[in-house]
């Protein structure tokens, strides 16, 4: 079944999940000369994976302020929300920077999956006679690449994870 993307414009959209139409995405994809992965999908791709990213930002970031509506789809549009500068980002509105974050991971996801567990998870070598495979555990990129956590950190922060703990200041 294909996914059909409905837009998030902070009008708090019923089963939104996006904030960026794929118009917005194939336009933001066409401004990397260094990559033609995006045009190359078909309409269901794109659409699966501007919907992917979006969850995946959702997930990976633990973002400020709070939702405006208990029942709404998706973690924005939210109060009490500042800009990179301190200013306050209104509560009907989705920042620029989280949509543009979410076509830079969508296009990042559509030429791999950022997402997947390493296929080397368990190993420090493989070896076979004379020839030995050592496994890098930094070769993996990140799910949220640093040009995308870049784009929507001063909206939050990455969500909590494992052996980290968050320290709140009152």
């Amino acid at each position: 079944m294909a996914v059909t993307v409905i837009v998030e414009d902070g009008s708090v959209v019923a089963n939104a999940n996006s904030y960026v139409t794929i118009a917005t995405v194939t336009e933001w994809a066409l401004t990397n000369p260094h990559d033609s992965t995006w045009a190359a999908l078909t309409d269901a791709q794109k659409n699966g994976y501007a919907v992917m990213a979006c969850r995946v930002l959702n997930e990976q970031m633990a973002w400020d302020g709070w939702q405006t509506d208990a029942d709404q789809s998706l973690d924005l549009p939210r109060s009490g929300m500042t800009d990179k500068n301190g200013n306050a980002i209104d509560s009907d509105e989705i920042p620029t920077a989280v949509q543009n974050a979410q076509c830079e991971l969508a296009r990042l996801l559509a030429i791999g999956d950022r997402t997947a567990d390493n296929d080397m998870a368990g190993f420090k070598e493989i070896g076979v006679g004379s020839i030995k495979l050592v496994a890098d555990k930094s070769d993996r990129p990140a799910v949220m690449a640093d040009a995308v956590w870049n784009m929507i950190s001063p909206f939050g922060s990455k969500a909590i994870s494992k052996g980290i703990s968050r320290v709140i200041r009152i």
